[in-house]
């Protein structure tokens, strides 16, 4: 055990025990006295450290960084911290260490002199380079990914398009049949003009999907349009796919309507086709269509059971179905692709539902 004076023996023993190397200097960097750990990094004892300047434990690289750099910034602002330099052994190895320097002056403001505080970072540069290695392949990784999503999305895309030439063939026989067959066969060809519809709404919404994942967003072609024959033929087209189920229409309509036609009638397609699909099978779907003074509104009605709470949050989101009626057919884009067609018009589309009804609002003013 240490005696004499407390404070002066908690020193003695926090300079000589610490973790960390310690050093005194005189102002041209004489070591006057080092502890017993730096002592331990350069294989030298404490008595054999004192008379050797600092930049005699220090490797070539250091030696000559210290000399360029270092000392005139020492001289200059009193202090430098946090600068990595390596502590060579007189076995040959090297020590990687942190150093932070401090001069100390007299009354006359002559420098009188400098603390050194070494820590060692071997440890720490292992887990940096460990750490820059794992972002990399992070990085590289991410990178991979990406590449193979903007595949799939390029093979989606060339998929959809590739098969709109023999679904139009499909659907122009079945035209052609509706006129010749017999009673006993114009079912067979409802079902195939209903199955020709399904097809091109999915291989339409797929195309649209790719679009917006590659970068391209939807295109408009906004033009003054009359919205309600734009309406109407969707409304024709669904009911004839869907000739068991009532659609009900009504209007508030004047004057053109500033949008893409194409664009609205497949989103009114889609909202539609949503609430025929999820909507009581024995109630009849609402659709109302507001246009006064630049302002447009779209509302989409079902009855049956409320969208379940935990969808809420994601129902316009690709690939959302719910999977309470996974039997439902579709592959969770008509939501997503109503979504972005009513962001490229600048528009709003909301929904509430209760169980009561169900309500989709596209709502635009331009």
């Amino acid at each position: 055990m240490l005696t004499g004076n407390p404070k002066q023996e908690n020193f003695e023993d926090f300079f000589e025990e610490s973790l960390c190397g310690f050093m005194i200097t005189d102002p041209k960097t004489i070591i006057t006295r080092a502890n017993k750990t730096l002592a331990k990094w350069t294989g030298y004892t404490e008595e054999e450290l004192s008379g050797k300047r600092f930049s005699d434990i220090l490797s070539i690289g250091g030696k000559i960084y210290y000399e360029t750099h270092l000392g005139p910034l020492l001289r200059l602002q009193g202090f430098f911290d946090e600068v990595m330099l390596e502590i060579v052994n007189v076995s040959g190895s090297r020590l990687q260490v942190i150093v932070n320097a401090l001069e100390r002056r007299d009354e006359n403001g002559m420098p009188a002199f400098i603390r050194f505080t070494i820590l060692k970072c071997s440890d720490r540069v292992l887990y940096e380079q460990n750490l820059k290695q794992a972002k990399k392949d992070a990085e590289n990784e991410l990178l991979r990914e990406k590449a193979n999503v903007t595949l799939r999305e390029q093979l989606i895309a060339v998929l959809g398009h590739d098969l709109r030439n023999p679904l139009s063939s499909i659907s122009m026989v079945a035209h052609i049949l509706e006129d010749s067959v017999d009673e006993k066969n114009s079912t067979l060809v409802a079902t195939l003009k209903r199955s020709a519809y399904r097809m091109q709404e999915l291989i339409t919404n797929i195309m649209d999907f790719a679009k917006t994942r590659l970068g391209e967003g939807i295109i408009l072609n906004r033009q003054n349009v009359l919205i309600k024959p734009v309406i109407d033929q969707v409304v024709a087209e669904l009911n004839m796919a869907n000739p068991l189920r009532e659609i009900n229409l009504h209007y508030d309509v004047s004057g053109e309507v500033n949008a893409d036609a194409y664009r609205m009638a497949q989103l009114t397609s889609n909202l539609v086709s949503n609430a025929l699909t999820h909507g009581d099978k024995n109630s009849p779907v609402m659709v109302s269509v507001f246009h006064h003074d630049s302002k447009m509104e779209l509302r989409v009605i079902n009855k049956g059971k409320a969208i379940p709470e935990e969808l809420h949050d994601q129902l316009f989101a690709p690939f959302t179905k719910e999977s309470v009626r996974a039997s439902r057919q579709g592959l969770g884009l008509g939501l997503y692709i109503c979504a972005e067609i009513s962001r490229a018009h600048n528009a709003s589309l909301t929904f509430t539902s209760d169980e009561e009804e169900t309500c989709f609002k596209f709502y635009m003013e331009y």
